[in-house]
């Protein structure tokens, strides 16, 4: 009796698994073989094909939890009500910026400071970015909120990229690759050419230093490796601490960006523009970019 039962479950199991099977059928001559209108549209809005680097604080959430439409278009109405007020120009990790914010505390009830910006971190109205400059032989670091209401005014001094987009080792480096007249005058970056790339290499301070930068794989300082890593090591390690992520499929999904994302944020930033130009409250324009000239 029970072999007859375990026959007619396996049955059962086995006709489950053929209307399952029928029903999830891949019949490629059914495929929507359509164009994808995302080129027309890319050209259309004018596409900047360096939209992450430029506008990293409008990317999407690494945490999947976090990606919420409701969430990301009431954030990115924020965002682009305070870009309005605020005139925050185009910089990259590497570029010297001049960031005036409120300080009660101070008689001029404000504070300049100039700096390197070693990290840009987070999205939405999280972001934030981080200076360091070396103040009498002191190294600061101030980390900045880029929608703080108490931020006045953001300059970019000079415009320019680095080989690396961290560049926390400088707080190990000589003090020279981190010190800044607070009195620089502005570099201006001819409109519609590339935004230059320094490939300056650091010397690093004896060790021990505060991380090992060794096996992080920066690009930025001068044999970093080799210094700090004797040769029998050398010879049997050959790997970097993010060599795993080769092997991880997800990984670009994560941390990187979708057209269709940027293509969204992209309109939503043009026709806000729009907007607030035709009722004549302001012409300062949001979506820019230094290297690519507009009209």
């Amino acid at each position: 009796m029970l072999g007859r039962q375990l026959v007619k479950s396996r049955r059962l199991t086995g006709t489950g698994l053929e209307l399952i099977r029928g029903a999830c059928s891949s019949k490629p001559e059914q495929a929507n073989t359509a164009p994808s209108e995302l080129p027309k549209k890319a050209k259309q809005l004018q596409h900047l094909e360096k939209f992450p680097e430029i506008f990293p604080d409008f990317g999407q959430s690494p945490v999947w939890n976090r990606r919420v439409a409701l969430r990301d278009e009431l954030e990115r109405a924020d965002m682009l009500e305070r870009r309005m007020q605020l005139d925050i120009p185009e910089f990259y990790v590497g570029s010297i910026l001049a960031v005036t914010s409120a300080d009660k505390n101070l008689a001029s009830r404000e504070h300049r400071f100039v700096g390197i910006c070693i990290r840009r971190e987070q999205e939405g109205l999280h972001h934030r970015f981080t200076l360091r400059n070396v103040v009498e032989g002191i190294g600061v670091e101030i980390m900045y909120e880029m929608y703080n209401p108490t931020i006045k005014k953001i300059e970019c001094l000079k415009l320019e990229k680095r080989l690396d987009n961290d560049l926390s080792y400088l707080i190990d480096a000589l003090p020279e690759y981190s010190t800044f007249d607070f009195n620089m005058e502005g570099v201006a970056h001819p409109a519609g050419t590339p935004i230059p790339v320094n490939s300056l290499k650091v010397k690093m301070k004896p060790a021990p230093w505060s991380s090992r930068w060794e096996i992080r794989g920066c690009q930025g300082i001068e044999d970093a490796w080799t210094a700090q890593t004797p040769y029998f090591k050398r010879k049997l390690h050959h790997t970097k601490m993010n060599d795993y992520l080769q092997y991880d499929l997800i990984h670009d999904y994560r941390t990187g960006s979708t057209l269709e994302h940027e293509l969204k944020v992209e309109e939503d930033m043009q026709k806000f523009e729009k907007s607030r130009h035709e009722a004549g409250l302001t012409r300062r324009r949001i979506f820019r970019s230094a290297a690519v000239a507009r009209t």
